[in-house]
């Protein structure tokens, strides 16, 4: 059973970042299936891991797309995501040591969700403002075919 269903709804209209959110949306779906079925200290470690790990990778490429198109605001977006990050180092000292899948569960939906239709779609914005300039073909290259089409 899905927790998040409607996928469309976080799209931001940037083919690589929405491919991105799709993938973090999945691992939140796997999640709270584990957790319905019962999450042990394993599980859980396994799905922090991978979130991690595709969240670092995401990140990069969504910065790096920033400062491809000089987005105005990609300290304060880079400041953002230290700290969603920093918040799930949070939550993997916990495991363990007390049960955090509701509360992981609810914060990734909420920080998401938020982020996503937030700061994610202002710079979507900014980038579509930059489609009718000349360097908008190089930038689509650039990021249709490199190493964070995953």
């Amino acid at each position: 059973m899905s927790l998040i269903k409607d996928f469309d709804k976080y799209m931001i209209g940037v083919e690589i970042s929405d491919k991105h959110h799709r993938n973090l949306l999945d691992i939140i779906n796997d999640l709270y299936d584990s957790l319905l079925k019962g999450l042990n200290k394993e599980i859980m470690s396994h799905h922090l891991k991978r979130l991690h790990v595709f969240t670092l990778a995401h990140f990069k490429a969504e910065e790096e797309l920033m400062a491809s198109v000089n987005y105005p605001e990609l300290l304060e977006h880079k400041n953002i995501h230290h700290e969603f990050v920093e918040k799930l180092s949070e939550f993997k000292k916990l495991n363990g040591l007390k049960p955090i899948g509701k509360d992981l569960i609810s914060y990734l939906v909420k920080w998401l969700t938020e982020h996503m239709l937030g700061a994610d779609k202002k710079y979507a914005n900014f980038i579509k403002m930059k489609e009718n300039s000349k360097d908008w073909i190089i930038i689509s290259i650039t990021f249709k075919y490199n190493k964070y089409n995953f």
